[in-house]
């Protein structure tokens, strides 16, 4: 097995990561989404690792390709950050709370939401590990990977 690991530097990305273990915490009380699971499925033809814009865009694109009921996404967070609006929350003006929406409403419908954190990935089987001590495998698509999925692991 290879560890998921990603090497974040530079003021930018920190200040991202910042942001969004903030805004992370204060809205985790929302709890909307009702097809969350711990790999109710241990196979899909997508994996979309991290629910980020580029991740949930991802999915619709492979849904409409596969197949909802093959296309699942990996994000442990309850919230879903608009990041290209942090311009203006670093300018002073919007609010980090405009930014953030239930991640319930932004995933495409039908399409499965594993809410986990990636701990390993293994490109040679086609397999990923979680934090929930699941193994999720994906198809000839494979996986679509998103640095935000990434941010918080430490190299072993």
């Amino acid at each position: 097995m290879v560890p998921l690991v990603a090497v974040v530097s530079g003021p930018r990305a920190q200040l991202f990561a910042c942001l969004l273990r903030l805004g992370t915490q204060q809205a985790g009380l929302l709890q909307l989404h009702t097809g969350a699971s711990h790999a109710a499925r241990n196979h899909y033809e997508v994996l979309v690792l991290g629910g980020g814009s580029g991740g949930i865009t991802m999915a619709a694109r492979m849904k409409r390709k596969v197949g909802a009921e093959n296309v699942a996404i990996v994000e442990p967070s309850e919230t879903h950050f608009y990041q290209p609006i942090w311009t203006l929350v670093g300018a002073g003006a919007k609010q980090l709370s405009s930014s953030g929406r239930p991640m319930a409403s932004v995933i495409p419908s039908g399409v499965e939401w594993i809410k986990a954190r990636v701990t390993e990935l293994n490109p040679d089987k086609n397999c990923i590990h979680t934090d929930n001590d699941d193994q999720v495998t994906t198809g000839a698509f494979g996986f679509f990977v998103n640095l935000m999925a990434c941010i918080n692991t430490q190299p072993s």
